[in-house]
Order: structure tokens, then sequence, then C-alpha cells
């Protein structure tokens, strides 16, 4: 079972995005033209729109029952004028046999890739994945200190804290999410556990769920000697969806990268 089952029928609630960024993957899949590749697509969030704008795209992840959700999504919309494929594979060592013009790593899904040499085996194998001319955007997070340095909450019920709440609709009462997490500087990883709670609508517990995630981190300097030694070349590197300059107080990076 992948990391993410567990996570696919709570994601949608949970995780609505960033702002812009959806707008701009879909733009660029849409502006490039020819077969987008989305890695880490989910439950289609991004992947969904895109074909919506009628790009034909293939999209990719390790979790089946995120990409069930995905499937009932596309399932109820319309018109869909492109068209998406959904492959279940793992985006550090997939095959597909065919190269794509558009590939995209959104939600800081690189994150996902827990150490150095997975890392490395991804870029290479999306190197291997696109066109002579095409173009690879990934976007990450950018490592926020007070963030960091705030992890290392103990083992106690009292230290999660209340992340949001969503209403369920039809009076099926609300969903409650809890967070907590612990920080490995050594490693630059964070290591979160989330737990949920559905509540019926007169106030009782009537399911709790705890959801594991791990995420790692890496620096624009890392990423730059990470990219240019996969093989990439780097065409442009913004600090948000409106294709702002990165600086000191951008919280993602997007990287623009073609073949070198």
């Amino acid at each position: 079972m992948a990391d993410f089952d567990v996570w696919a029928r709570y994601y949608d609630l949970i995780h609505e995005g960033l702002p812009g960024e959806a707008e701009f993957f879909v733009g660029q899949a849409v502006r490039l033209g020819g077969r987008t590749l989305e890695l880490g697509c989910g439950t289609g969030r991004i992947a969904v729109a895109m074909a919506m704008s009628g790009a034909e795209v293939v999209g990719l992840d390790n979790s089946e029952a995120m990409l069930d959700v995905c499937r009932e999504k596309l399932a109820t919309v319309s018109p869909v004028t492109g068209r998406l494929d959904l492959t279940h594979a793992d985006m550090a060592s997939f095959d597909l046999g065919e190269e794509f013009k558009f590939i995209a790593l959104a939600y800081r899904g690189f994150m996902h890739l827990h150490g150095v040499e997975q890392q490395l085996v991804c870029l290479e194998r999306i190197r291997s994945h696109l066109k002579e001319d095409g173009v690879f955007i990934l976007s990450t997070w950018v490592p926020n200190l007070a963030i960091l340095s705030g992890g290392g909450a103990g083992d106690g019920e009292d230290d999660y804290r209340l992340a949001g709440e969503y209403d369920l609709g039809e009076s099926k009462g609300l969903l409650r999410h809890f967070q907590r997490y612990w920080v490995d500087m050594f490693r630059q990883r964070m290591v979160e556990e989330h737990l949920v709670e559905e509540v019926g609508a007169d106030g009782e517990v009537i399911g709790q769920e705890t959801l594991p995630l791990v995420r790692v981190w890496t620096s624009s300097r890392e990423m730059g000697h990470l990219v240019r030694r996969s093989g990439f070349a780097v065409e442009a590197v913004f600090g948000d969806f409106d294709c702002g300059p990165l600086g000191p107080e951008s919280t993602e990076m997007i990287w623009v990268l073609r073949k070198a």
C-alpha cells in the first residue's frame, strides 16, 4: 500500500493547493501543446483541469486509491475537450516508453523523494521522458526557518494542533484535522502526523484516522546542483506562480528546465 492510500478519502478536503498554482500549470500545458505528463497527479486537481482545457495528459501516481478518486472526479466533469490517461507507477522508477512536450511536478511533490539518490533517479527518469524541445517544471517549498524551528512536538495527544475544520455537507457533520510534526535537521526531513476526526451532526466523534506524511526539503542551491547534475539547463526560477523573482520572502520556488 502506498503512503497516500490512506489520504485519498480526505485529501481534497484538506489540500486545496496553492494560490495560482493550478492556473499556472494548466496555462503552461495549453501554451506548450503536445502531450503532457503530470507526476504525482494524485486526485487530479491539476490534471483534470488540464484535460478540461484541451490538453492531452498522462497522470502518474503511486497511490491507486488517489487515482480512483481522480477517475471518479473525471467521470463527473464536462466538457473534457482533451484527454486524461492515468498510470499507477512510482515517479522514481517509471518507464512509459514515450516522450512528452511538457512534464509537470507540482504541489511540492519533489519533497516526497526522501534522499539524494532517489531525487537523482527521478530527475534521470524525467529527462529520459522529455522531448528535446520539451519543458519540465517543478515547484517546491522554500525552507522556512520559523516552521522548521517550531518542530519537535512530544508524543502526547495534547501536542496536536487544530489545522482545519471542513463541512461535510448535507447535515453530515464536519471533519476536524489536527497536525503535529517533528524536524530532523540533519536529514532535512519533516515527519508529520495528521489526525482526522469525523464529527456527526450531533457533535459526536464517529470516526478517526491517523495519516502519516514525510517530506524532505531542498534549498535553492541544492536544487540547482541536482538539476544541473541531471543534465538540465535552467531557463528560469520563479518565486511565485505569477512568475515573480525568487527572493528572501518567497515561499515557493518554481524551476523551469530544459535538456542541456
